[in-house]
C-alpha cells in the first residue's frame, strides 16, 4: 500500500490542532467565576434567585450566574435584606458582609512607563500608602475585575506588544500580601 502524502499531512495537521486545544484548555484557558464570599465566623444563609446557599465561616463558594438580574435575599444583624443585582461581567463576587475587597490593576505592555503610572495614583490602607490603580470596594456586588478571588495573575502574559490592563480583586489581607511580595 502506497502512502498519500495529502492523508499523511491531514492527520499531522489534525494532531497539531488537538495538541494545541489541550495545552490551551490545560494551561491558558481562564474561567470565569462568581464567587459568594465570606470572611466573617459566622455561617450565612442566602438565596440568589429563591435558590438556598450556605457559606461556612472564612469560605468562598462558586455559584453559576448568567448575565442579567438576579434576586438576592439574607438576613444580616436582625434585619432582612431583600435586593436585586445585575451581572455585567464574566467575573463577581458576592459580598453579604461588605467586607472589604482591593482591586489591583497591572498595567502590561513593552512601551509603558509603569513608574509613573504607579506613583501617579495612590490608596492608604491602615496608614499605610500603597501606589497604583487601586480600588476599595465593599458594596454587595462586585464585579468590573478579570481575575477573581481563587484565581492568580498569570507568571507570564501574552499580550502581543499591545498596551492592556489586567485587573484582579483582593481581601484585604491577600492584597497587603500580594503588595509586600510583588513590590516592596
Amino acid at each position: 500500500m502506497k502512502k498519500n502524502p495529502t492523508i499523511f499531512g491531514l492527520i499531522i495537521t489534525i494532531g497539531i490542532v488537538a495538541i494545541s486545544y489541550l495545552i490551551y484548555a490545560l494551561f491558558l484557558n481562564k474561567k470565569d467565576s462568581y464567587l459568594i464570599a465570606n470572611p466573617s465566623e459566622k455561617s450565612i444563609e442566602l438565596f440568589i434567585d429563591d435558590k438556598p446557599f450556605v457559606i461556612a465561616p472564612n469560605q468562598i463558594t462558586p455559584i453559576e450566574l448568567s448575565p442579567g438580574r438576579h434576586s438576592l435575599k439574607f438576613q444580616q444583624e436582625g434585619q432582612q435584606i431583600d435586593t436585586v443585582f445585575e451581572v455585567k461581567f464574566h467575573n463577581g463576587l458576592i459580598n453579604p458582609t461588605k467586607s472589604d475587597y482591593y482591586i489591583f490593576t497591572r498595567p502590561y505592555g513593552a512601551g509603558r512607563n509603569r513608574d509613573s503610572l504607579f506613583t501617579s495614583q495612590t490608596l492608604t490602607i491602615d496608614e499605610k500608602v500603597f501606589y497604583g490603580n487601586i480600588q476599595h470596594q465593599n458594596s454587595l456586588y462586585i464585579q468590573g475585575f478579570y481575575y477573581n478571588l481563587d484565581q492568580d495573575y498569570p507568571k507570564v502574559f501574552m499580550n502581543k506588544g499591545e498596551d492592556i490592563d489586567v485587573s484582579k480583586i483582593f481581601s484585604k489581607e491577600d492584597f497587603k500580601q500580594f503588595y509586600f511580595e510583588n513590590y516592596e
